[in-house]
C-alpha cells in the first residue's frame, strides 16, 4: 500500500514529531522511521485518563527497539476552561523548546484529511478569516519554526488500513468517543453522514486548496501594503484604495499580531469607521490592552497605558506667568510675546480648557475654535489636552504651539510663560 505525503521531507533535517500512541501518529512515526528520517519523538500525557500510562509504555517500547530519542511530558496544570485550546498551546510551547534543544526548526504532527474536514466545520461554526476557512496548511512558519503535516491529505481509513497491513501497534484514546467537545460532535455525527454522499473527503481537499490559493493571493497583497508602511502608523489613503477583502485581511493580521480576538462584526465596524470621511477622528476599544485610533490621514494601535498617561498629563494643569521682562521667565518651558493696546486686555489671565462656542480672532475675521482645530487636523486626543490662556473677558489670547491673538494692538507688549508640571 502506497502512502503519498502532502509535503516533501529532507533526510538532512532533524524532525521533532509529536506522537500520542494513536493510530495516526504511530503510523506516521513508523512510516518515517522506515524511510530513515532523523526523528525526535515527543509524547504528552494530558492526565485525563487513568490508562494514559499505556500510551507512554507503547511509545517507549517502540522508540527503545528502534533507538529513537523520546521526550515525555505531563501536562498537569492546564485550566479546565477551554482545555483543548490550552493543551494545544502548551504542546506547541514544549515542541518548540525541544526543537531548540536539538537546533532544528522542523516540527511534525499527524493531522490527516478527516482532521482537516473537522477543522473546516469548526471554523465555519466559530467564524474565521478566508485562510481559516481552508482549515489548516500542510506546512507553515510560526515563530521561526516550520510546522509540517505530511499526512494532511490522507484519510483516517487509509491510515488505519496501513497500520493493519504493516502490523503497526497503536492504542485508541477513549476520550475521542465522548461528545463533550464540539469537535467530537462533528466527528461522530456530522462527518459520517456527509461521507455517505460520495467523495466527501476528496471534495473537502479541493475546497481547502481553492480557498488556500485565494488566501495566498490576498496574503501577498496584504504583505505588500504592510511592508510599505514605514512606522507603526498606517496610511489611511493607501489603505482605502485597496479592495475591501484586502482591507479586512490587513486588519485581521494586525489584530492577530497583537493577540486580539477578531470577529466579522468588529472588522466591518472598523472599516466602516475608517471609510467615514465625515468623522476624521475615531477610536475602537479592542481589549483590555489595546485601542485602534483613527486620526485624519492615519490609523494606529495604542496601548491603554499610553493613553492613560496622556490623559493624566492633561489633568496636570501648567503654571501660568506674565511679565514684561522675558528673562524672568527663563524657568518656563513655553514663552510667547503678546502685543496689545490699552483696554484690549483685562488681566489677570488664567488657564482653562476649550468650551463650546469658543472663538479665535484673526486679521481676516473670527473663526470658531472647533473649525480651526479641524482645519489644522488636531486630533481629538490632542484637543482634549489643550490649555487656553484667556483674560477676564474670556478672550482667547494664546494656545500653546497653535495660536496667539494678533488682533489686540501694537502699542504695548507682555510675555506669557507656562511651566509644565
Amino acid at each position: 500500500m502506497k502512502i503519498h505525503l502532502a509535503i516533501k521531507l529532507e533526510h538532512k533535517n532533524i524532525y521533532i514529531i509529536s506522537v500520542s500512541g494513536g493510530v495516526d501518529s504511530m503510523v506516521l512515526l513508523d512510516f518515517l522511521y522506515h524511510r530513515q528520517f532523523c526523528l525526535i519523538v515527543v509524547y504528552f500525557d494530558h492526565c485525563q485518563r487513568k490508562d494514559s500510562f499505556k500510551d507512554k509504555l507503547l511509545i517507549e517500547q517502540y522508540c527503545k527497539t528502534k533507538n529513537i530519542p523520546l521526550h515525555s511530558f505531563q501536562l498537569t496544570t492546564l485550566e479546565t476552561n477551554n482545555f483543548q485550546n490550552n493543551a494545544r498551546l502548551a504542546r506547541q510551547t514544549i515542541l518548540k523548546q525541544v526543537a531548540s534543544q536539538y537546533k532544528t526548526h522542523y516540527i511534525i504532527t499527524a493531522h490527516h484529511l478527516d482532521d482537516l474536514a473537522e477543522t473546516i466545520f469548526m471554523k465555519i461554526l466559530r467564524g474565521s478569516s478566508l485562510l481559516g476557512y481552508s482549515g489548516m496548511k500542510s506546512s507553515y512558519v510560526l515563530q521561526n519554526f516550520i510546522w509540517l503535516k505530511p499526512f494532511l491529505y490522507l484519510s483516517k481509513q487509509t491510515i488505519k488500513n496501513y497500520a493493519q497491513q504493516n502490523n503497526i501497534p497503536f492504542l485508541e484514546d477513549s476520550t475521542n468517543n465522548l461528545d463533550f467537545y464540539t469537535r467530537n460532535k462533528i466527528r461522530h455525527h456530522i462527518i459520517p453522514k456527509l461521507k455517505t454522499m460520495g467523495n466527501f473527503l476528496k471534495k473537502i481537499k479541493h475546497f481547502h486548496l481553492q480557498i488556500q490559493e485565494s488566501s495566498d493571493l490576498i496574503t501577498k497583497l496584504t504583505n505588500v501594503f504592510l511592508k510599505q508602511q514605514k512606522s507603526n502608523y498606517f496610511e489611511l489613503k493607501a489603505f482605502l484604495q485597496l479592495h475591501v477583502t484586502i482591507q479586512k485581511n490587513i486588519l485581521l493580521c494586525l489584530l492577530e499580531a497583537k493577540q486580539i480576538i477578531a470577529n466579522f462584526e468588529l472588522i466591518s465596524n472598523i472599516i466602516e469607521g475608517l471609510c467615514n470621511y465625515k468623522k476624521p477622528n475615531n477610536k475602537w476599544y479592542l481589549n483590555k490592552k489595546w485601542y485602534l485610533i483613527k486620526e485624519y490621514d492615519k490609523f494606529f494601535f495604542q496601548m491603554h497605558s499610553q493613553l492613560d498617561a496622556m490623559l493624566l498629563k492633561k489633568k496636570a494643569k501648567p503654571l501660568l506667568y506674565s511679565c514684561i521682562n522675558i528673562q524672568l521667565l527663563s524657568f518656563c518651558t513655553i514663552k510667547q510675546i503678546i502685543f496689545y493696546d490699552e483696554g484690549m486686555l483685562l488681566p489677570p489671565f488664567y488657564l482653562r480648557q476649550r468650551q463650546p462656542g469658543d472663538i479665535l480672532h484673526f486679521s481676516f475675521g473670527s473663526q470658531k475654535l472647533k473649525k480651526f482645530l479641524i482645519n489644522n487636523k488636531i486630533t481629538t486626543l490632542q484637543r482634549n489636552l489643550l490649555w487656553l490662556v484667556v483674560d477676564q473677558n474670556n478672550t482667547i489670547i494664546f494656545i500653546p504651539r497653535l495660536y496667539f491673538n494678533k488682533t489686540l494692538g501694537q502699542q504695548k507688549y507682555l510675555y506669557l510663560g507656562l511651566k509644565e508640571i
